[in-house]
């Protein structure tokens, strides 16, 4: 279970990756070793995972989502395989019209152009629409650790 302690580490480390211990545990007014292990705790749960995030589209790449639909194969099989793309960073199963959600980054249009090639042979691949982004106002954000909603269930 996640508590307020754990939601308020991920949220500093959310507005700064590189936050020190020492800080974290001066503003939630805890012990450094409580921070040192909550952290820990949340990153073998999968909870966390601290990442440096720059906006692919300042430095020239492509930046695309890609929604597929799936068909002879289960979702679940055709997304493993799209995992394994180095060019994709994003893999979702998702409900709706489309089967699974992806999120690629490509160095330039030669390589968006290989990257839908080698989805569009795959195995199991029988729609893809693609959206190119023009311009990125937000990425990454999960707000969803601002309040204990989804955790009801759990808790009773």
């Amino acid at each position: 279970m996640i508590d307020d302690l754990d939601r308020a580490i991920m949220s500093a480390l959310a507005r700064d990756g590189r936050t020190p211990y020492t800080t974290l545990a001066r503003q939630l007014a805890v012990s450094e070793a409580t921070v040192r292990q909550r952290v820990s705790r949340l990153q073998v749960s999968g909870a966390l995972r601290i990442v440096a995030l720059c906006n692919p589209l300042t430095l020239g790449h492509q930046s695309v989502r890609l929604m597929i639909r799936v068909r002879d194969l289960t979702p679940r099989a055709v997304a493993k395989s799209l995992a394994d793309m180095p060019m994709i960073n994003h893999v979702a199963l998702v409900a709706g019209s489309q089967d699974i959600f992806l999120e690629g980054t490509c160095r330039d249009q030669a390589q968006l152009v290989q990257l839908l090639d080698e989805i569009r042979m795959l195995p199991g691949v029988s729609r893809v629409q693609v959206l190119l982004l023009l311009e990125l106002f937000k990425d990454y954000s999960w707000n969803g650790l601002n309040s204990s909603v989804g955790q009801a269930v759990a808790d009773g």
